[in-house]
């Protein structure tokens, strides 16, 4: 075989493709478009599975792709095997109701014959066990039937991608690597086959024919049209063409490890090689991922690019990196994919920043927190245990920030086993508690300050995040002591501190106080008077008053705070131009993550005002206005017509913050320089905390994109759920300079990037359109469509007589058991009177479903009550099965219940009482 570049097996396949008149579409986001029942895009079809199932209107019948790829099920094997990665690329040609079988064999054999320049002698392929179509397929097309493989459902059936979807049985080709690379595995038999677990036979490219639509329940349906999808890992096929054994020593893979061998000093090598492997791959999820808007959070996707960082960072100590290093593939990265996916040129660089904090973040506590589970591991040794419970893996993670996940893999390598289940219940307990229970101690602590009441320390966050202070007082369990050790809860008093305390609804700073041997991390920060008090965990070596000690906030988080606090202010400025100088400040919460306004007004927002505020903020976000800050004598300030809140006590000296004409303030809290640093604003909330009086949440930065991204995908779930295209429900919205389709992740970014100033409101007012538009389409097209199956129901004369062929014939009479969706009950009793017209003798046990609910009918002539059948008995009986009620006469009885999915399952249930009746 000719070995061949990733990037020249890529263009091949696209060039093939498009001459056998296959639209090239590009690869779609990492986050699935309207798939809720999936957290990353997990194969090429994904993007296609509304064109499947006939959900939309078709801009094509033949496509191909080179899809991103995100798969975390086998997380803790990657590093160890030769071809596992979280990260791969996927080849996929589909056909939409156009070409079958016979193309789709012919295509691939072509393909990897002619262009791949495959030996014929080398191809095997599999199909499903009864598949003799395909079979005679692939014989027709060369491949002799010795070397075609019949196997099972479990390797020859494939799908749906997520609970729901396209499905279908498949065939696939495999290459023969000689029997030199069977092995052990297989007893070194010269003569095994595909199936084998071995390594000499593999699969590089899968034929799925897709047939059926799978509903979440498990229920296979017939598609509208029978379908092609296709998928070929670009990275296995590299390794096959390129005759190598692990996907890592492919070309392009071998050039991320190059970069991580310079950056290390450590050799790529049999004793290295799973950090290196580890690294490289995950090194590709997280690009790809952040370039794709998936952002390190605490749930969700997020959580999983978080964890991939975190494992990585923990494999680069094994070969001598101990700094954030990840940031430093980037530039790698983008010049190896940038001629397939041209967008990344462009995100390199915010790419690139977000990894560095987020590897700054971990790197803060991930050597204290080594230390402290070799500690940990040691003790339970000693002790001859092998468990590490729940509250010893809940410490791992909330003090040192060890993903569950990580934390297991790391004791099960080490023999030792992990509590799930107490894990759980750790985290519940902590979900119960809040940063109150510091707060509630904090009298406690200030005990010892008594006898220095003008003690005070020095501010200097306005304008540094690091410095040096002196340890003035420590307190433990509420009492001032001189020194504290690893594993303490602390509070610590400083001379200095860049630490901001909570005050003014913007809460504590968090962050590290360390010096040579110590590290204590800062969990809040509060203060009595001038007081601050560090309040947190000594994460190793020990601390004594009078020690210097260096100070670090978390700068992220401020920047965060800071978005939020400013955003606060631009909003209070906006309420009163917009509702009234009425409006009056009650009270606020200023957290990293959102803000809390309360506010006086006698009625609730209309959705016309939240547009109005929401805009007005975003114009001085966008305006670029600086950010000015002075002290003023009280009086001053007042006559400057700053606002402050009217109970709030003032000293002689005050701090007005100024934004432009847009906001005028009393503030001691942390702000942003210029506005445009907030970024953009959104309200999510709106609602009344008690009478008078109403509340806003709101969002600032990124998160505003995160959210309008969530609410479009759940839109777009809500399409296919209705079975409706975009087009078809939502109409033309140009004038939102958006195509007639929910919005792409990109898409809903690059309106933010182009223009910042209208987006929120833009963007809110689409939504509401498409939610609107999207009621009214699926309940009239939901009409319409029930209303053709009636009509279509009550004028087909062959029904009746296809339902006597089909009727179950016993000694004492006949019974037809049949489901009709969607029909109405009436209906149902029209289509049992013409039933027993026919045919006396006869019980019709009938059921219908709508939506999440289900409806039996159950009727007979008197003549087959005379043989003991009474229909409002059988359907009390039955209607236990859909958790229904219901009854009726003998003869007839009609009743209701839930459980759609169960209605063919309850008449089973019927007429095996039929039966016993009439036999």
């Amino acid at each position: 075989m000719k070995s061949k570049t990733v990037q020249e097996i890529a263009r091949l396949y696209t060039n093939y493709f498009q001459e056998k008149g296959h639209t090239i579409v590009p690869s779609s986001s990492l986050i699935p478009k309207g798939d809720p029942t999936l957290l990353f895009t997990t194969a090429g079809m994904v993007q296609f599975k509304p064109l499947f199932t006939g959900a939309v209107e078709l801009p094509y019948t033949r496509a191909a792709s080179i899809q991103k790829c995100v798969r975390t099920t086998d997380l803790e094997v990657v590093g160890k095997t030769e071809r596992h990665c979280t990260f791969f690329e996927m080849l996929g040609n589909f056909s939409f109701g156009d070409y079958f079988k016979k193309e789709a064999i012919e295509y691939a054999l072509d393909f990897s014959l002619n262009h791949l320049e495959i030996p014929k002698e080398k191809i095997w392929v599999t199909i499903y066990l009864d598949d003799d179509e395909a079979k005679k397929i692939w014989m027709d097309a060369g491949i002799p039937e010795e070397r075609i493989v019949r196997l099972g459902k479990k390797d020859n059936f494939w799908g749906p991608a997520g609970d729901s979807g396209a499905c279908g049985p498949c065939s696939e080709l495999y290459l023969d690597r000689g029997p030199e690379k069977g092995g052990p595995s297989c007893g070194n038999n010269p003569n095994c086959k595909p199936g084998c677990d071995c390594d000499r036979y593999l699969e590089y490219w899968n034929l799925v024919f897709n047939q059926f639509n799978q509903t979440v329940s498990g229920e296979l349906l017939p598609l509208k049209q029978t379908g092609i999808d296709t998928g070929s890992g670009l990275e296995r096929v590299a390794m096959l063409l390129q005759e190598v054994d692990s996907v890592y020593d492919t070309d392009e893979l071998k050039t991320i490890i190059q970069k991580i061998e310079s950056l290390s000093g450590f050799q790529y090598n049999e004793s290295t090689k799973q950090s290196f492997r580890v690294i490289t791959d995950h090194s590709r999820s997280v690009f790809f991922s952040l370039g794709d808007g998936i952002f390190p959070d605490r749930t969700g996707r997020g959580y999983v690019i978080r964890r991939l960082i975190r494992r990585a960072s923990l494999f680069a100590r094994k070969i001598g990196i101990h700094e954030p290093f990840l940031y430093k593939l980037v530039g790698t990265l983008k010049d190896l994919y940038v001629a397939r996916y041209p967008e990344l040129k462009d995100k390199a660089k915010d790419i690139e920043s977000i990894l560095k904090k987020e590897e700054e973040l971990f790197l803060h506590t991930l050597e204290v927190g080594l230390e402290e589970l070799e500690s940990l591991l040691s003790h339970l040794t000693a002790n001859k245990q092998t468990l590490v419970t729940g509250k010893e893996g809940f410490r791992l993670y909330s003090t040192y920030g060890f993903p569950r996940e990580m934390t297991k893999e790391l004791v099960e390598d080490r023999g030792f086993s992990f509590d799930d289940k107490g894990f759980e219940g750790e985290l519940e307990k902590d979900r119960d508690l809040s940063r109150a229970s510091w707060k509630g101690k904090k009298i406690q602590y200030l005990t010892g300050l008594s006898a220095s009441p003008g003690l005070k320390t020095e501010f200097l966050g306005y304008t540094e995040s690091k410095t040096k202070g002196k340890v003035l007082y420590l307190f433990v369990d509420g009492k001032s002591v001189s020194s504290a050790k690893q594993g303490e809860e602390v509070v610590i008093v400083l001379d200095k501190t860049p630490f901001y305390a909570e005050g003014g609804g913007q809460i504590g700073d968090t962050g590290y106080i360390k010096k040579e041997g110590f590290q204590f991390q800062v969990q809040d920060t509060q203060k009595e008077n001038d007081t601050f008090l560090h309040m947190g965990m000594v994460l190793k070596g020990n601390i004594s008053v009078g020690d210097g000690v260096d100070t670090e906030i978390e700068v992220e988080r401020r920047q965060n705070l800071a978005n939020h606090h400013s955003g606060t202010h631009l909003l209070n400025g906006a309420l009163r131009r917009i509702l009234g100088n009425h409006v009056t400040q009650k009270g606020s919460v200023v957290s990293a993550d959102y803000l809390r306004f309360d506010f006086s007004h006698p009625k609730a927002l209309s959705p016309e005002e939240i547009i109005q505020i929401e805009s007005d903020v975003n114009e001085a976000v966008s305006a670029n206005i600086p950010v000015k800050t002075e002290v003023l004598d009280l009086h001053q300030a007042k006559e400057s017509g700053a606002l402050s809140m009217f109970d709030e006590k003032y000293g002689n000296l005050v701090r007005v913050v100024s934004m432009g004409e847009k906001s005028k303030e009393f503030c001691g809290g942390t702000h942003v320089t210029n506005t445009k640093e907030i970024g953009f604003f959104a309200i999510v909330k709106e609602g009344s905390p008690g009478a008078g009086n109403r509340r806003i949440e709101a969002i600032c930065g990124e998160s505003v994109v995160s959210y309008f991204l969530q609410q479009f995908q759940t839109l777009a779930s809500k399409i296919e759920t209705h079975n409706l295209s975009a087009k078809e429900a939502f109409g033309d919205l140009k004038e939102f300079g958006i195509a007639t389709e929910v919005p792409s992740p990109e898409g809903l970014q690059s309106i933010f990037l182009k223009d910042g100033k209208t987006a929120v409101a833009s963007l809110r007012k689409l939504r509401e359109t498409l939610e609107t538009e999207l009621e009214e389409k699926s309940s009239s097209l939901f009409k319409a469509k029930k209303k053709l199956e009636q009509q279509k129901f009550q004028m087909n004369p062959e029904l009746v007589d296809g339902l006597l062929e089909k009727a179950h014939k016993f000694a004492k009479g006949k019974v037809v058991a049949e489901v009709f969706p969607s029909v109405d009950a009436k209906a149902l009793k029209d289509l049992a009177d013409s039933l027993k017209a026919k045919e006396p003798e006869i019980l019709c046990l009938f059921g219908t479903t709508e939506g999440e609910s289900s409806t039996l009918v159950f009727m007979c002539n008197k003549v087959l009550n005379d043989k003991g059948i009474h229909c409002g008995e059988m359907l009390k009986e039955t209607l236990v099965l859909l958790d229904g009620k219901g009854g009726g006469r003998p003869d007839m009885a009609q009743g209701g219940g839930k459980k759609p999915e169960s209605v063919a399952k309850s008449l089973e249930f019927a007429l095996s009482l039929a039966k016993t009746k009439l036999s």
